[in-house]
């Protein structure tokens, strides 16, 4: 029969895979990346990894290889993590069946890390979509091909640990001497174009002396920035960011700053730094009592990265908004943990990020609410947004058991089933999209039900 070859011949049509001559149709994508976007590039590394892709997919037309027209391009963005938005639609694609093979230039565009390998690895084992890798496999399939793989993903992890470890050693040397070795040049300093040590800045350094000089005269963070601000002082531009309104806490950043001392932090201390200083010592150490004066209580430490096996919050991390498309923080007026969890006021808000404000008007929404709205759908199997029938059979089985799960394991299936939540807050619902393969993966674990369940692939 004469089919598309992409698979879609109105924009939602069903893949398929069968040529005019009767061969099979083996679609292909081709995915690149590279880490850092440069301002005005003709030709980017994502552009000569795609023609370098394209001539292997030519290459490859004997077999029905055909190279879909979307283009999958992570530009300025690090392979250390795999939170990429052209990865994600490449697993959209894959996920919907409508791809074959993915074809990358080398494994480092995919992933520098062992443990990002293994699981993209399983997953597009899973998905049973084939990973091509140009300057890697050398021909290799089956067996020898992941054998291959495997090698070239420790050695790329490996070299990029020694590289990291190469810097941090230097960069430690430089400010144990008391050098600049990174970073955003402060307030009241420049960076020198020689050296790219700090040299005083003669137009800014006037405010910094003047916030040191207001703060040892009993003022507060809150006062000195509206004085700043009331005198059109704004804060420091950098690489095109800052340049805003001052904010109490912005002031005492500068006030506990020991560069302004001529010194640099160094590991749990300081160093004396080979910048001058732009106070003197009995200036700022007037300055700093003045504050601790007026301190109520002691400062509080940074809290621990969440666990997510006991996260207290379902969906951080999947529940994104559906104005700008990013993914939603949590916030609350009190410490969460899966005890108070159903008593402390919680909230998901989209934020804003610098380069990108957030949403007008502004996007809050009660935890409780949402996340009883997504439970509510899970245990409501007949209106289930996939037609996956091993994703609805075991959906249908578990509607029932939500309401007896504890809040840890129920957060943590929600997780797991889930591949993303898109909060519509002006029609008032949450659409959710099921993560086939991630309830594929629970079916698995669990032989017995598995029995019973649809084959894969039906």
């Amino acid at each position: 029969m004469t089919t598309d070859p992409t698979g879609s011949s109105d924009g939602d049509a069903v893949a398929v895979t069968v040529a005019a001559d009767g061969r099979p149709v083996v679609r292909c994508a081709i995915y690149t990346r590279q880490s850092v976007a440069h301002g005005n590039e003709d030709l980017t590394s994502c552009d000569v990894q795609r023609e370098r892709c394209g001539y292997y997919v030519s290459a490859m037309k004997y077999e029905g290889w055909v190279l879909l027209p979307e283009r999958f391009d992570d530009l300025g963005v690090s392979g250390a993590t795999l939170e990429r938005p052209a990865l994600e639609r490449l697993r959209s694609l894959c996920v919907q069946g409508r791809l074959d093979v993915v074809v990358v230039t080398r494994l480092d565009r995919l992933t520098r890390r062992m443990a990002d390998w293994a699981r993209l690895s399983d997953w597009f084992k899973r998905a049973g979509v084939d990973l091509v890798i140009v300057d890697g496999n050398a021909g290799a399939s089956g067996p020898l091909a992941s054998l291959v793989n495997n090698v070239v993903a420790s050695f790329a992890e490996f070299e990029r640990e020694l590289v990291s470890e190469r810097q941090r050693d230097a960069r430690g040397r430089a400010r144990a001497r008391g050098l600049r070795t990174a970073g955003r040049v402060p307030l009241g300093y420049a960076s020198d174009p020689n050296t790219k040590q700090l040299v005083i800045n003669e137009r800014e350094a006037p405010i910094v002396r003047e916030f040191f000089e207001r703060s040892a005269a009993g003022e507060s963070g809150a006062q000195i920035a509206a004085w700043a601000n009331a005198e059109g002082h704004r804060t420091k531009v950098h690489a095109g960011k800052g340049g805003v309104l001052w904010t109490g806490r912005a002031v005492l950043q500068i006030l506990r700053n020991p560069l302004y001392l001529g010194r640099r932090s160094h590991q749990a201390a300081t160093v004396k730094g080979v910048h001058d200083a732009i106070v003197d010592a009995k200036l700022a150490e007037r300055a700093l009592d003045a504050i601790d004066a007026r301190r109520t209580r002691s400062p509080s430490s940074r809290g621990r990265a969440p666990n997510l096996d006991n996260d207290p919050w379902m969906l951080r991390g999947i529940l994104r908004c559906g104005g700008c498309g990013r993914l939603m923080t949590t916030s609350a007026s009190a410490r969460v943990t899966l005890a108070n969890a159903d008593d402390v006021p919680r909230y998901y808000r989209c934020r804003g990020e610098v380069g990108r404000p957030a949403c007008r008007p502004a996007v809050q929404v009660a935890a409780h609410r949402v996340e009883g709205q997504v439970i509510s759908r899970l245990c409501l199997p007949q209106s289930v947004w996939t037609d996956n029938p091993r994703a609805r059979a075991f959906l249908r089985l578990l509607a029932p058991e939500w309401p007896r799960l504890d809040t840890a394991t129920r957060n943590r299936l929600v997780r797991r089933l889930l591949w993303t939540i898109t909060l519509h807050p002006h029609r008032r619902f949450a659409s959710l999209t099921v993560d086939e393969l991630g309830a594929d993966a629970l079916i698995e674990e669990n032989p017995g039900l598995a029995a019973g369940f649809p084959p894969r692939g039906v």
